[in-house]
């Protein structure tokens, strides 16, 4: 019925879509990180390495509710991990960020 090349290709597709799909990762504030630690971390992504991000997590954006320092500092390491290949060193934050394999989207804020 499928000529082997088929049933190889369609194999190779499976495996390599299942692993692609379970391998996304995210970061996000880590529990332990003190509200200092986060903040510094914003001030340092919005003043000047994320400028014009930061507009989503101001009033009025998707990524602004909740109106949390952790929720804030999260969407924001997220994106500068996500921007700098989501490797581990773009996650440490001062070892204030933390890499989660559970998608932290809520609402209209969609984490990339």
């Amino acid at each position: 019925m499928f000529s082997r090349l088929t049933l190889i290709f369609f194999l190779f597709f499976l495996v390599t879509h299942s692993l692609h799909v379970s391998a996304k990762t995210w970061c996000v504030s880590d529990p332990s990180a003190t509200d200092a630690q986060l903040q510094a971390n914003l001030d340092w992504l919005c003043g000047s390495v994320l400028t014009s991000s930061c507009v989503i997590i101001n009033p009025g954006g998707p990524c602004y509710e909740p109106n949390t320092l952790t929720n804030h500092a999260s969407y924001m390491m997220n994106d500068y991990y996500q921007f700098n290949g989501g490797t581990k060193e773009a996650c440490d934050f001062n070892h204030s960020g933390r890499i989660v394999d559970t998608n932290p989207s809520h609402g209209g804020c969609v984490f990339a």
